[in-house]
């Protein structure tokens, strides 16, 4: 819902695609840096308490950017400012979370823990998107953040309800100093090679869904020439196919096993392709329902493989070394693609996407024939 209100309001007060590319990207920048010092803090420390902190500091800010509108002090760098602390906020709290279930469940059920929790978070995202678009037509934006508000405090208290016990070792844990953890992570991925392989794959999932969102209001209006009604409803369609998805997950799981990342990247291919060519929204929402259910394929099932294929001391730092690849892509990338929707439309930015993608259905086929990969894929 956040999402919805903040890049539909910055377009059509802006109408400038490139401040929609500057939001997706600048809000990436301070992971940068910040998500090699999470790893650790995450690997250190107790995990639900970081987790409910990134709450706590989301909300903070979303209350600052609401009193902000409602001030009549707007700016689109204020919202660009205030995006970055939310996104950073996030690169606290999704690594967390994801520690925190590979710490509780049983290492073979992590594909469907994953597959569910990723069908609960798309089915977040569905209700949000489709009311954000119904809010965004019909009432201010600051009365749209103040809902966005209730749902981040709403999140943060069913955080502080789990049943959590850290592990004793990992939290007195003191061999070695903080800056010797950070460099120890990057020596572990070195050592386990197939750690690349999954992250290449992981970056071009997550850099497809984030420029999705991030575009997806400049494509309905300037391409389709919609509302934020059926700008709403393009977003609940690409939230429908990451439900879909997440049902499914372990059925895909046993029916792709090894090329599991090769059959998902081709449908998110096949989705950019759709809505690359099409001006006609009933195919777009095809188009989109595909990135969906590829994208959600991607991140969910290989983010398993990930976890399953790293030592419990590390997957805080794994989280975040993998989000810190996928960040760097969305930094770079979402200026650029600012400037492209700008002079050739949005649709360029959906076939400029298909390039890599399609790349990285060739790299899954490699990565698909490493012995580890598929002992994991077949073993789970």
């Amino acid at each position: 819902m956040y999402f919805v209100l903040m890049t539909w309001f910055l377009y059509q007060w802006t109408e400038d695609a490139l401040y929609t590319g500057l939001f997706v990207s600048f809000g990436f920048l301070p992971g940068l840096f910040s998500n090699i010092i999470f790893g650790v803090l995450v690997d250190r420390g107790n995990r639900k308490k970081l987790a409910v902190l990134a709450g706590i500091i989301s909300i903070i800010c979303l209350v600052l950017l609401t009193g902000a509108f409602w001030g009549g002090i707007e700016h689109p760098w204020l919202m660009i400012s205030a995006h970055m602390i939310m996104q950073t906020a996030g690169s606290l709290f999704r690594p967390s979370l994801q520690a925190l279930v590979a710490e509780v469940f049983a290492r073979d059920a992590l594909p469907k823990i994953f597959s569910w929790s990723g069908s609960a978070t798309v089915s977040g995202s569905l209700a949000g998107a489709a009311a954000g678009g119904l809010l965004a037509g019909i009432v201010s934006v600051e009365m749209g953040l103040f809902f966005v508000v209730l749902l981040y405090i709403g999140a943060t208290a069913t955080i502080q309800m789990i049943r959590y016990v850290p592990i004793e070792e990992r939290s007195h844990r003191n061999s070695s100093s903080f800056w010797m953890e950070i460099k120890e992570g990057f020596i572990y991925v070195h050592q386990n090679r197939m750690l690349y392989g999954l992250f290449v794959m992981l970056m071009l999932g997550q850099l497809t869904f984030h420029t999705t969102l991030g575009f997806l209001s400049v494509y309905t209006s300037a391409h389709l020439n919609q509302s934020a009604l059926v700008y709403g409803m393009l977003d609940s369609t690409f939230s429908i196919g990451g439900i879909f998805a997440g049902l499914i997950g372990t059925w895909w799981w046993a029916k792709c096993q090894n090329r599991i990342g090769v059959w998902s990247l081709l449908l998110t291919a096949s989705g950019l392709a759709i809505v690359s060519f099409t001006t006609l929204a009933p195919v777009a929402f095809l188009g989109f329902l595909f990135i969906g259910i590829g994208t959600s394929f991607v991140r969910a099932l290989l983010q398993s493989v990930q976890q399953m294929a790293t030592d419990s001391r590390f997957h805080g730092r794994m989280s975040s070394l993998r989000m810190l690849c996928n960040q760097t892509s969305v930094v770079v990338t979402g200026p650029v693609f600012g400037v492209l929707a700008s002079s050739h439309g949005a649709s360029a930015v959906f076939l400029c996407l298909l390039i890599p993608v399609t790349g990285g259905v060739i790299w899954a086929h490699f990565q698909s024939q490493q012995p580890g990969f598929k002992q994991i894929t077949k073993s789970a």
